[in-house]
């Protein structure tokens, strides 16, 4: 078929030529591109593929790796499967320092069948240069025939830490060829590692003789200098190698490190720029930055840094150990923990993993897994200071205050300059005890290091607890002198005036910081707690408004308003403040638990829980969390899952004794008796002297009848205490359930002499009950009450005691004043609604209308309130206010008892059958003949 095409005259009679034509003249352009195509590649490429990979040799030769790359890339466009090609791209990746991309070309050589001793060396060394030694050395055979493999397989030896074996091959090696390069350098290493300096570095200079212009044995020499201190020798030797090879990365990386080991910052930062501009993607440069960044406290640029490296060379171990290093710093340390194990996986016992790690068991609380990684560090190597300290710090944690007192002796006079020493060492001697010794401490630390705040706030710390107020305004007057006007001194200041009783110099001490810091979070407390204390509750809510009124964003301020409101029973605005502070930080976990706080504590609980259940999604580690969740799914009466987050808490903070406290008080909620005295024995074993932990021990043995047992726990804190009052009180209480009223008497009066308080009023209150001597019981009471008017605990153990002989006009007097004292006590409101019910006093639904505004959600106050109206026939009300109280306390067979009833009243017989059976089916409930008997005539 013949192709006709429009003629010029008809391109001229229409100049708009149809789409046809279009089409026909553009598949002439593309037929005349195609077969030109088809001619050159007829004729063959400009450059065959051996003058391309020649060009590249000459360029590697010249120094300029990246020119070269870019040549053998353009072989390869046109030849994948050139396996000569594919070798010299990956020697080249692993001249620029790109170790990841030269294993991929030298791989993809060996699968073209390209002769092992050119593949093999190189791909070895890609491995090594990963970190990825056992590899090496299964792909390279042990073969003496091969001195450039067998380096190869020195050097991953030498990764192993497999020394002797690395010193035999390299040995070898030299007997065959006596100036191998690679040998000497591997021989310079292993010395450098067994502490060998001057042996390493002539291996070193033996080798730059051997091989003058070859950067390694130069980069070698230059870091053995730098491993001496001897900094500018090393650097030109660095230098040298930078020159030999331009484009040498590792050089560079070099050269930075050099810079950063030696605090040289702004050098380090300017030879990262020129490095980087060679290799913009360099893992080596990557972990340099990260360094640097470290070195600076820039924890997050470090963690990202890192994260590219490891991404690269997921077992670099450096970047692992120093990762571990910058979680710690960031504080998330169960991210720290993992990596430290990681790293020691590979290097049992290195120091300073092991010292991060120990340091992370002193912050989870877990002291003595501190101990235990520390002591064979301090047998090996007695004369660490740092080691010291943080041995010092675990066992001020586990108050073995002689030890931790000897360990910061020991480095203190390993640094006599130290003043942190100095001031640890102090703290140590107070808690001792040896009051002079810690002062005399405290003061040379603060004298030591007088234009820091921190020595000399410990000292004034010391002082005050050994009232020596003008002693501390001493100290203030020398801290000012040295570091001016500062905030810390002017709160720290005014905290001593307030011990001085001196209320009206305190104030301007607290005003004074303000003036220098508007929104001081301190300054501001103090204040609140001044107007508080002189009942100027306005004041302080207009000073804090103030300063947030220029922060608006301010959480801390709207906490604060949200506390103080709280403080001043105004629940509403409280509620208020603590929602916005929430609100304007949705991200920070602090507002967020003081509001969870609030509603678990006021109501409605179930909305804490449901704040504790989303902090816990974002934050599943986090200690505060845990707690939080815990303490909600409590309070809401799930207990399984409340021991389930306890258990939680305990795998992130495994040496935190009062964990093992929570768990136990868990498991005794769950009736988990035998459990919950193993976790207490294990919080006792974590910390030997533990009152807390050994009260509850002897409460359980208590319960469990084990009498013995108690008294011996009892025994054993009279031993450590003999000055305290608990264990007293706790034999009082053993004596109390083997109903010995007379011998607990005298075990609670011994207490109350050690230390006179209202609990032990309490206890002699009821042992005297018990005796029969309800005369003297609320004669001591009375007694106690004229001395301490404002003990709210005594009063309204008081008026129960009254409540309980009937006596209600004597109980509603005690009630009443408590109400008095403390608007806000929601007991004592409840206790006297119930009274004036009892005794048909009007005022009885009053008293409960405010018990039930102050605590909306608290199913006793509920109960009380509904159970009044029901009286008063107002059903409808009653009935919504008692389902109320049984769903805010499900476990209260009282409540639910009265809510039965009066859905009977009601006649809704059958919501009340199944409240009925509920009840029936709980064993502890008391009523039991009297709902069966009421079924039955049903």
């Amino acid at each position: 078929m013949q192709t006709s095409y429009p003629s010029v005259i008809d391109s001229e009679e229409n100049p708009m030529p149809s789409l046809s034509s279009s089409l026909r003249g553009r598949a002439r352009l593309l037929l005349v591109a195609a077969l030109s195509l088809a001619s050159l590649s007829g004729c063959g490429r400009l450059k065959d593929d051996a003058t391309l990979l020649a060009e590249a040799r000459d360029y590697q030769s010249r120094g300029e790796p990246k020119s070269a790359i870019i040549q053998v890339k353009n072989v390869l466009q046109h030849d994948p499967g050139l396996g000569a090609a594919r070798i010299l791209l990956g020697q080249l990746y692993l001249e620029v320092g790109d170790p990841v991309s030269a294993e991929k070309e030298l791989r993809r050589a060996d699968q073209l069948k390209m002769p092992s001793a050119d593949v093999l060396p190189a791909l070895g060394s890609a491995l090594v240069q990963q970190g990825h030694y056992e590899q090496a050395l299964e792909r390279l055979p042990d073969d003496p025939a091969q001195p450039r493999q067998q380096a190869v397989r020195g050097d991953a030896l030498l990764g192993l830490g497999r020394l002797d074996a690395a010193r035999t091959l390299f040995e070898q090696l030299l007997v065959r060829q006596p100036s191998n390069p690679s040998a000497l350098l591997g021989l310079a290493r292993i010395a450098q590692r067994e502490h060998h300096p001057d042996a390493a570095l002539s291996l070193a200079d033996r080798a730059i003789a051997a091989t003058p212009n070859e950067p390694g044995a130069y980069r070698l020499r230059g870091e053995l200098l730098q491993a001496q201190g001897k900094f500018e020798p090393a650097l030109v030797a660095l230098r040298q190698a930078a020159k030999l090879r331009p484009q040498l990365v590792q050089a560079r990386v070099d050269i930075v490190a050099l810079y950063v080991q030696s605090g040289q910052s702004a050098l380090a930062r300017t030879e990262l720029v020129a490095a980087r501009k060679l290799a913009p993607g360099s893992p080596k440069l990557a972990y340099q930055q990260a360094l640097l960044d470290f070195q600076e406290r820039k924890l997050d640029s470090a963690q990202e840094q890192l994260q590219l490296v490891l991404r690269a060379a997921p077992d670099h171990l450096p970047s692992i150990l120093l990762m571990g290093a910058v979680e710690l710093g960031r504080g998330t340390l169960p991210q720290a923990e993992q990596h430290l194990r990681r790293y020691l996986d590979a290097y049992p016992g290195h120091r300073y993993a092991t010292r991060l790690l120990a340091t992370i068991a002193v912050r989870n609380g877990n002291a003595g897994e501190a101990i235990r990684l520390l002591t064979p560090m301090l047998a090996g190597q007695p004369d660490e200071p740092a080691t010291l300290v943080l041995a010092g710090e675990a066992y001020m944690q586990l108050k073995q205050y002689a030890k931790a007192s000897a360990m910061y002796q020991q480095a203190s006079t390993l640094a006599p300059a130290s003043a942190p020493l100095h001031a640890a060492l102090g703290l140590s001697r107070m808690a001792m005890g040896d009051t002079d010794a810690a002062l005399a401490e405290l003061e040379r630390s603060a004298a030591m290091d007088a234009a820091n705040p921190r020595p000399g706030l410990l000292l004034v710390l010391a002082q005050l607890r050994n009232g020596k107020t003008d002693l501390a305004l001493r100290t203030i007057a020398r801290m000012e002198q040295h570091q001016g006007d500062n905030v810390l001194v002017d709160n720290l200041k005014g905290g001593v005036l307030l011990a001085k009783q001196d209320r009206t110099a305190a104030r301007a001490s607290f005003l004074h910081a303000l003036s220098h810091d508007p929104h001081s979070q301190a300054a501001l407390d103090n204040l609140t707690q001044l107007d508080l204390y002189e009942q100027h509750p306005e004041q302080a809510r207009q000073r804090l408004e103030a300063a947030l009124a220029t922060d608006k964003k301010n959480v801390d301020l709207m906490t604060a308003l949200g506390r103080l409101a709280l403080v001043q029973g105004q629940l509403g605005p409280a509620k208020t403040w603590l929602e916005r502070a929430a609100s304007t930080a949705p991200d920070a976990p602090a507002p967020a638990i003081a509001l969870a706080r609030f509603y678990l504590q006021f109501g409605p609980a179930q909305q804490g829980l449901v704040i504790a259940q989303k902090l816990q999604t974002s934050l599943p580690q986090q200690a505060d969390v845990l707690r939080l969740l815990a303490d909600a799914q409590g309070a809401m009466g799930n207990g399984d899952a409340a021991l389930d987050s306890w258990n939680k808490l305990a795998l992130v903070q495994p040496g935190n004794a009062s964990v093992q406290l929570h768990i136990a008080s868990a498991e005794l909620a769950l009736k988990h008796t035998a459990t919950a005295a193993h976790n207490l024995e294990r919080a006792i074993a974590l910390r030997p002297d533990y009152p807390e932990a050994q009260a509850m021990l002897a409460g359980v043995q208590m319960s469990q009848r084990r009498y013995g047992a108690a008294l011996d726990i009892v025994h054993a804190m009279r031993r450590q205490h003999p000055d305290s009052p608990l264990p007293y009180k706790l034999e009082g209480d053993l004596l109390m359930l083997q109903k010995q009223a007379a011998p607990a008497l005298r075990a609670y009066q011994r207490a109350y002499d050690l230390h006179p308080s209202g609990l032990m009023v309490i206890a002699i209150h009821d042992a005297q009950h018990m005796a029969g001597d309800a005369t003297a019981a609320h004669a001591g009471m009375a007694r106690w009450l004229r001395g301490h008017p404002d003990d709210q605990a005594v009063r309204v153990r008081f008026g129960e005691s009254l409540l309980a002989d009937r006596d209600y006009p004597a109980a509603l007097v005690q009630f009443e004043l408590a109400v008095q004292q403390d608007p806000n006590n929601i007991i004592a409101l409840n206790n006297l609604a119930w009274i004036c019910q009892q005794q048909h006093d009007p005022r009885a639904a009053g008293f409960a209308e405010r018990a039930v505004k102050l605590a909306p959600h608290n199913g006793a106050v509920l109960d009380t309130l509904g159970w009044i109206l029901k009286e008063q026939g107002q059903t409808a009300r009653a009935l919504a206010l008692l389902q109320q109280a049984s769903a805010a306390a499900p476990a209260s067979t009282e409540v639910r008892y009265h809510y039965a009833m009066l859905l009977a009243d009601a006649g809704k017989r059958q919501d009340a059958r199944a409240q009925f059976q509920q009840l029936l089916a709980n064993k502890d409930f008391g009523r039991r003949e009297e709902v069966q008997s009421l079924l039955a005539k049903w």
